[in-house]
């Protein structure tokens, strides 16, 4: 099946990170550092998903902390929004501008992984335009970070600058910046700025950030693939976009149609499941502790200014939101129709090659696929498709092994 390639995580910056740690501490041994290290990520991880503390006294305030997070954690977030910017960019319709610089807003930055993502990726597209990325959170080590790896690493992101200021996000934004960002960017980052917060603010929160944008600018949300945040991060896109004129959900579905899975109840919720190739430091750190290092798991939101492009249709296209399955007979998934209606769609086992079986099973959630002309029975939501050749991938990014 036909995929869309995207680079590996860049060398030079696993490089840079490594070595900012052993300079940090430069009579520790690898080994001592490793284990420094593994004891951080451990706490992080439970920061992230047990204890959900966010205060600044505990994250981006401490060497050991920045510095865990950039070796182990900083590619994850980095892949998620290559992932992302690829699909608003290819798939979506976000424009670059003709002429002048291109303007990016990274909410909660910490050291950059999502805004640097962005600029390198768009160098490899070849876009030429001036781009000047500004970088906003509380914390001052973090946004040091950012511009000192964007310094030393020139050469992937060239004809770029960028700008941080230090802010407590939790509270109201100026409007010196309104209608001036081309991108606006929150990366793993609302979930904890709103953290304490009601729901009520927190659309109030983000119908301020969607102030920022420009005439055609996105906006990329993306958030930890908890179900109850992900379905939180759906509910405030569907209820921002109706409250809101001018203001438009382009993914993850389709046809500025909100998310249906939480109305029907659905056993599934919105997130991405991509692969992801851990750099050498990564398998190095996780020798001993055996997190999941080979996949990516995500939410998404992408609203934009512009109106979402027209995709006809009812069960296709379809964008997948389970696992590829094989039961009694049959492969199936779950997919989201052009309608915004939740379906499931089989193949026949005896029907397929070994070839066809493995090209479904190599599917991921996220991806986004034509059926040509697949038929429904009783249950309109159940559709059958009776050969490969009636399933044609349109969006199923795939990250390429090695490094750049």
């Amino acid at each position: 099946m036909k995929t869309t390639s995207l680079p590996p995580f860049p060398e030079a910056i696993e490089k840079w990170w490594w070595q900012q740690t052993s300079t940090k501490w430069p009579d520790s041994s690898e080994e001592k550092l490793l284990n420094s290290i593994r004891k951080e990520i451990v706490e992080q991880s439970d920061r992230f998903n047990k204890t959900r503390s966010f205060e600044s006294s505990s994250y981006g305030a401490r060497d050991l902390s920045i510095l865990s997070y950039g070796n182990f954690f900083f590619p994850r977030t980095w892949q998620s929004m290559v992932y992302a910017l690829t699909e608003a960019y290819s798939f979506r319709g976000w424009k670059i501008p003709n002429k002048g610089p291109l303007r990016i807003l990274d909410i909660g930055s910490g050291s950059g992984a999502s805004g640097l993502a962005c600029l390198f990726l768009l160098r490899m597209w070849m876009i030429e335009n001036p781009i000047s990325l500004e970088g906003w959170d509380y914390s001052s080590k973090s946004l040091g970070t950012l511009k000192s790896l964007h310094r030393a690493c020139g050469n992937l992101w060239p004809n770029s600058k960028v700008i941080t200021k230090r802010k407590d996000l939790r509270y109201a934004f100026g409007k010196e910046n309104s209608f001036q960002f081309d991108l606006v960017l929150m990366s793993f980052s609302m979930n904890e700025i709103l953290e304490k917060e009601e729901n009520e603010q927190k659309l109030a929160w983000l119908n301020q950030v969607t102030q920022y944008l420009k005439p055609n600018g996105f906006l990329i949300i993306l958030e930890p693939a908890e179900s109850q945040t992900c379905n939180n991060l759906q509910e405030n896109a569907r209820i921002l976009t109706e409250e809101e004129s001018r203001l438009y959900q382009h993914g993850p579905y389709f046809n500025n149609l909100p998310c249906p899975l939480i109305a029907n109840k659905s056993k599934y919720y919105s997130h991405e499941v991509r692969h992801l190739f851990p750099t050498q430091t990564m398998r190095n750190i996780n020798v001993p502790l055996r997190l999941e290092t080979r996949e990516i798991k995500f939410g998404m939101s992408i609203l934009g200014k512009p109106k979402a492009l027209p995709l006809p249709g009812t069960h296709s296209p379809c964008r997948l939101v389970s696992p590829i399955k094989k039961s009694k007979g049959v492969i199936f998934f779950v997919g989201i129709g052009a309608d915004g209606q939740e379906y499931r769609y089989e193949c026949q086992r005896r029907n397929l090659t070994k070839e066809d079986t493995n090209d479904l099973l190599s599917l991921e959630r996220g991806d986004i696929l034509e059926i040509v002309s697949g038929e429904s029975g009783k249950d309109k939501n159940r559709i059958r498709i009776s050969s490969t050749t009636e399933v044609r991938v349109l969006f199923a990014p795939r990250t390429t092994a090695g490094t750049s």
